[in-house]
């Protein structure tokens, strides 16, 4: 949904326990928020921290962001000029470390530029988030990718199907079919 062929690359995070309160995360993602509104880089929350306004909370490391492309190095500066450090750059990832990991996926195809325009103001959250069907086509992307994620992301898939009454499953369907993964996540459609 992001690069040429759908595939993103990205080096995994080693855990690290000062995140573990969440206080650090908040601050991340309250100041992240305004200042990428302020910088006016369109973005949207995606991952562990997006689930939240899902009625999921789970346990997360990051902050996940979607912002378009030509945002790229808009954020590269602004995050670089705010004491953060990129740990890991390719044309469809960037992730920073700082008061606690940031990492952007960058939106370059028409489907997950979509997705930053179809998202919306949380008010639980105060910011914008994805679509909860975007938010399963992101999940189902990245396990594709790497198969290790796989186990957590479906379980994320499954407590978002079984939270959201009223899913577009054609859009879903559509995702998953980019990563010949319907009959999976049909399954869990079935099971909630």
């Amino acid at each position: 949904m992001n690069g040429a062929a759908g595939k993103t690359s990205g080096r995994a995070r080693k855990a690290k326990p000062c995140y573990t309160d969440g206080v650090n995360l908040l601050e991340s993602l309250r100041w992240s928020d305004q200042k990428l509104t302020e910088n006016q880089v369109p973005h949207a929350l995606i991952g562990g921290l997006a689930l939240a306004h899902y009625g999921y909370g789970r346990g997360t490391q990051d902050i996940g962001w979607l912002v378009p492309e030509e945002s790229k190095d808009s954020v590269k500066r602004l995050f670089n000029s705010n004491g953060f450090k990129i740990l890991h750059e390719s044309d469809d990832v960037l992730q920073f470390e700082g008061l606690a990991p940031v990492d952007f996926l960058i939106a370059r195809r028409p489907i997950s530029r979509k997705m930053i325009e179809d998202s919306f103001f949380s008010s639980s959250l105060r910011l914008k988030v994805v679509r909860a069907e975007d938010l399963i086509g992101l999940k189902i992307q990245a396990y594709s990718n790497d198969p290790k994620r796989k186990n957590k992301d479906l379980a994320d898939i499954q407590e978002l199907i079984s939270l959201q009454e009223n899913l577009d499953w054609e859009k879903i369907k559509s995702y998953a079919d980019l990563f010949e993964a319907w009959s999976e996540i049909s399954g869990l459609r079935s099971g909630s």
